[in-house]
């Protein structure tokens, strides 16, 4: 027989968006299942700049969207402040740029009430030795960045503290309706097909890029443009502060500093397929010429991977906006059944990481008001438990780096993992680029027994680093059958599929030192362990 439970709201999406909906209901007081069907974030929360805007990009042509960023930057620096360094931000003048888009961007920014101040050129070249010296102004600004992996665990953590439910590697096949009323959604596991209903009198669609399949399965119309950028990832962290091209936005303007690496990018190319991770090397190319008027040294310095990820850009009508680039960044929060007949069904599309808060806050306003509650928002005060301890792992038999590195990743798993280090096993470092230990990865297998890489790599930084994965994912494959975490078919999949995803961000861009390192890679999978092209197609 079909599974089924009840629940009074489903959430469709494990992206930021939808652990942030997940989050707000909870904390309502409002039962509420959370339906995703790969890993949190595997999807486009995960794929971005991890950039917390200052709403300083958009103060000229999405005067809205600049304020509900800079809004909410100030919001999340309290309230998950384990998940974001406040660097500060930069916006650089270089010859070619458009003095009258400086004049009104000032303009905007001062009228939106952003701050915005003027350094002196020497300052900025003593701050930032690698920008570049033709710079002809330079501006602060109260950027910052988030680490997307914990805010997302740590959203979805919280939310399950308060009773809420969650349900990863679970598609939905279908929304079921009674009445011009959704009365829930099927879905089925995608790990072993059992399938299941959800029956909830409110369905959320906070599918992201997948958004407009949700609403044709409800039978609703949805224009959604799915605007795939592509980033890269510089071995070394060259830049305090994030760099922002003062021009109107474009494509390789933004170079966001991240734990010990740098982010540059993005792109924006339009794709019909929400699934297209696809990466084009003449893209990157070209993206680091325009990158090199900001920071010249780029092409000397070492890539170890590049990514793509798409944004839902929400449009209310065909043929306007086509570019991607024109469409608002703004969020876009639709009631089906004033807009289209269908009571119940709400989608939240559009909008930034940034404004993920703001984004679940509006829609579980409009979820009361359709349940009768005048339960109150309480996100913007309700801070999630820090994730930095300057005094934890004191007793545990670990590397003073790996040490430092569970002080500011651990969170409130701090007890478990202070308790499990105790044994010299757990406290091995198996990933010495980030500095991952066995007991932390022990920890992110799902008890259910399914392995794998990526889930874990989005949990505890393992593979990366520069190596991005050649010497730890198969480490990590062979002490999860060690340890009776996973059958050798299991591992052999799961280490195939990390090592495949791994190699496709390296090769586009496989030049110099990561070019050395994707042949070291491929000599050690396809040699020395026996994996070649044909048992990769059999195990992924």
């Amino acid at each position: 027989m079909k599974k089924a439970l009840e629940t009074e709201v489903a959430v469709i999406g494990g992206g930021v968006t939808g652990t942030g909906i997940l989050r707000d209901l909870a904390l309502r007081g409002i039962k509420a299942v959370l339906v995703e069907q790969g890993d949190l974030g595997h999807g486009t929360s995960t794929r971005n700049h991890g950039l917390l805007h200052s709403g300083c990009r958009y103060a000229v042509r999405d005067p809205e969207a600049a304020v509900e960023s800079y809004q909410e930057n100030l919001i999340l620096k309290r309230t998950i402040p384990g998940s974001i360094e406040q660097t500060g931000g930069l916006f650089v003048k270089v010859p070619g740029d458009d003095d009258a888009y400086v004049r009104r961007w000032l303009d905007s920014c001062g009228k939106l009430g952003i701050p915005v101040g003027e350094i002196p050129l020497e300052q900025a070249f003593r701050e930032e030795p690698y920008l570049t010296k033709e710079a002809q102004a330079v501006y602060q600004v109260p950027d910052g960045t988030i680490d997307d992996f914990t805010l997302l665990i740590d959203v979805a953590a919280d939310a399950v503290a308060h009773g809420a439910a969650l349900l990863t590697y679970h598609e939905v096949t279908g929304i079921m309706t009674e009445q011009n009323h959704v009365s829930g959604i099927h879905v089925r596991d995608t790990r072993n097909g059992e399938e299941q209903d959800i029956y909830a009198p409110i369905v959320i669609n906070a599918a992201g890029p997948w958004g407009m399949n949700i609403a044709k399965m409800a039978g609703v119309p949805l224009r959604i443009i799915n605007n795939k950028g592509m980033l890269v990832v510089f071995s070394h962290r060259f830049n305090k502060r994030v760099i922002n091209r003062l021009r109107m936005p474009g494509d390789g303007d933004i170079f966001v500093p991240a734990h010990d690496v740098t982010i540059f990018g993005t792109t924006g190319k339009n794709t019909d397929d929400p699934n297209d991770f696809s990466l084009n090397r003449e893209e990157m190319e070209q993206m680091l010429t325009t990158g090199a008027d900001l920071i010249p040294e780029i092409h000397q310095m070492r890539l170890i991977r590049a990514y793509s990820g798409s944004r839902p850009l929400y449009q209310k009508t065909a043929g306007k906006g086509s570019s991607g680039r024109d469409v608002t960044r703004g969020m876009a929060l639709l009631d089906h059944g004033e807009r289209d007949g269908l009571d119940g069904l709400i989608t939240i599309t559009g909008g930034k990481l940034t404004t993920f808060r703001l984004m679940a806050e509006r829609t579980v306003d409009l979820v009361c008001k359709k349940l009768g509650s005048d339960a109150q928002c309480t996100t913007r005060e309700a801070a999630l438990p820090s994730r930095k301890s300057t005094d934890s792992f004191s007793g545990a038999n670990l590397a003073p780096a790996a040490r430092h590195k569970l002080m500011n990743w651990a969170g409130v798993r701090t007890p478990e993992f202070e308790t499990s280090l105790k044994d010299r096993e757990a406290a091995n470092v198996v990933c010495e680029c980030e500095q991952v230990t066995w007991a932390e990865i022990d920890a992110a297998i799902p008890g259910d027994g399914h392995l794998d890489l990526g889930d874990i790599r989005r949990r505890t930084r393992l593979g990366m680093g520069p190596c991005q994965g050649t010497f730890c994912n198969f480490r990590t494959a062979a002490l999860a059958v060690e340890h009776g975490k996973a059958g050798t078919r299991e591992a052999d999949c799961a280490l195939m599929r990390g090592v495949k995803e791994r190699r496709k961000g390296m090769g586009v861009v496989a030049t110099g030192e990561t070019a050395k390192q994707l042949q070291l890679m491929q000599t050690i999978y396809q040699v020395s362990l026996g994996f070649g092209n044909e048992e990769e197609k059999q195990h992924v």
